[in-house]
């Protein structure tokens, strides 16, 4: 068996409401992804999601996916996954973008891959763990009012926790946790600053003022990515533990943010460690170091959020809620049904592969020609 044809598809999802977050200087109205579809000789055919909110390098991204892999990888085995993994990696020479394109064309493998063999994907991760993901809900920066009323309705939903975006002005940041906290009935918060606080000063001032207002589950990324001394010195000082995220991409970023001491909790992206399998091995090494590590997400629409699904019930520890609930922003999804969302729970596709089939009315609706 050859790969026959690869397809690459640039769409533009709109999203039910703006994304303001501290590190997007203007609200993201739509994501800009995309659409791998690897078909080999004999039919088979496989399914990937380009998944990136921030930057919005999405369409830049479908172009290196046509002209820079598609060829290099035409005609070879597709079941021949690590092959593949090295031809990819060798061709985009460590691009700080490659692992979202490494992601997507593992995800599309893998799903010929099943779908060839009549088996989930979970089942080539090793097998199941659990029967669905638990959730939390994740609410943008709006008015205080806004956010509780978000918090009060993720809640109502079944969703397991809460997180929130700061990074904002303080004393705004400060209500929005405060209101969010007195909606949930004094819950521990989960708190994004996406990289927004400068300063390790700047970092506990805001963090002290914070925690004051509300139970802290943790501070997600608090600091620049780069920054591992200063997120290091903010666990010693904090009250709450700290979460990687920025900082924690690749399997190396695991090791570099463990050895640094930097972080409590690792927030694991299926796109963000370049696929499936390079996740589960953050997943194994923060195990091997009794780290915790969720599953986040890029707000990935139907077949990157399968791809996290059967992540997430393959990997031995999954000890909260993850966020993986990205189908949930759009006014619609790119699948025909992606995996079920519901009281809370994420659950995985019984089907072979990703289990999701493109919705060719959506594709059509949402695609953008260059």
């Amino acid at each position: 068996m050859k790969i026959a044809q690869i397809d690459v598809y640039a769409i533009r999802a709109p999203r039910k409401e703006p994304v303001r977050a501290g590190n997007i200087a203007t609200p993201v109205l739509a994501s800009e992804f995309g659409v791998i579809r690897i078909e080999a000789d004999n039919g088979c055919v496989g399914l990937g999601e380009i998944s990136i909110t921030s930057p919005r390098i999405g369409f830049s991204l479908c172009h290196a996916a046509r002209a820079l892999l598609a060829p290099a990888l035409r005609g070879s085995d597709p079941l021949a996954l690590p092959v593949a993994l090295r031809t990819i990696d060798i061709k985009l020479g460590g691009e700080l973008s490659a692992p979202y394109l490494r992601a997507a064309f593992e995800m599309a493998l893998l799903d010929l891959t099943g779908r060839y063999y009549g088996l989930p994907v979970y089942q080539l991760l090793g097998g199941r763990a659990r029967e669905a993901v638990p959730l939390a809900w994740g609410i943008y920066q709006k008015s205080p009012e806004e956010m509780a009323a978000d918090a009060r309705d993720g809640i109502a939903a079944g969703f397991q926790a809460i997180k929130l975006k700061v990074g904002r002005r303080l004393a705004d940041d400060v209500a929005a946790v405060r209101a969010v906290a007195a909606a949930v009935d004094g819950a521990p918060l989960r708190l994004d600053a996406n990289m927004a606080w400068r300063t390790v000063p700047e970092a506990s001032r805001a963090m002290a003022a914070l925690a004051a207002e509300a139970r802290v589950a943790w501070f997600e990324q608090p600091l620049a990515r780069a920054n591992l001394a200063g997120m290091r010195l903010l666990r010693q000082q904090a009250g709450a533990p700290i979460m990687a995220d920025e900082s924690l991409q690749s399997l190396r970023d695991a090791y570099d943010v463990a050895v640094a001491e930097a972080a409590d909790v690792f927030n694991v992206y299926v796109c963000e460690a370049g696929g499936i399998t390079a996740a589960a091995q953050i997943f194994a090494l923060a195990h091997a170091l009794d780290i915790p590590c969720i599953i986040g997400s890029q707000a990935e629409l139907g077949i990157g959020s399968a791809a996290a699904a059967l992540l997430g019930v393959a990997v031995a520890d999954l000890p909260y809620p993850c966020e993986t609930f990205g189908p949930l922003r759009y006014a619609r999804d790119i699948v025909a049904q992606g995996p079920r969302i519901e009281a809370g729970m994420l659950y995985p596709s019984e089907s072979p592969g990703l289990g999701v089939e493109l919705d060719m009315d959506a594709l059509r609706e949402m695609e953008v020609v260059d």
